[in-house]
């Protein structure tokens, strides 16, 4: 009698399990989900352009500005040689301009830039657009806003 009431108790246990499981799925998938940016990743700069219409486009360079963000947090910015003629002078193809790290909240993109002296400063980007394939920044002060258009590599 023991053994078949244990057996009646399991089965009643894991018909409770799988009951409350199954809600609480249910529940998830009914809830509107929210686009998250990510910028995670390498992008390169296309184009810059500013409130008082001074563009400049960043392609057809001999090295490409690349915006590096790590899962970890940190980001690391840097040129990169991309032109073969100069590639053949012996310069490095790569080098640094600054890293640190990044936050991201909501749509605004904080870069906590660290130098070589211990000194820290911060820049704050709205996030205009971000998809897989492109990343359009804002950035303002009091004289003038600078757009940042990058592409994913």
């Amino acid at each position: 009698m023991k053994y078949s009431t244990r057996n009646l108790l399991s089965l009643f246990s894991l018909l409770l399990l799988l009951a409350s499981c199954t809600t609480d799925v249910k529940e998830v998938k009914n809830a509107p989900a929210a686009k998250e940016i990510s910028v995670i990743g390498r992008w390169v700069l296309i184009k810059s352009e500013d409130s008082d219409s001074r563009k400049t486009d960043h392609q057809n360079q001999p090295s490409d500005v690349v915006l590096n963000f790590k899962k970890n947090g940190f980001f690391i910015i840097y040129d990169t040689l991309v032109d073969p003629k100069w590639r053949k002078k012996g310069l490095p193809l790569i080098e640094k301009r600054t890293s640190g790290q990044w936050k991201l909240e909501d749509s605004l993109l904080t870069m906590i830039h660290d130098d070589d002296k211990d000194n820290s400063f911060s820049e704050e980007f709205k996030i205009l657009r971000c998809d897989g394939k492109e990343l359009i920044t804002e950035r303002s002060n009091k004289k003038t806003t600078v757009y940042r258009t990058y592409g994913k590599r």
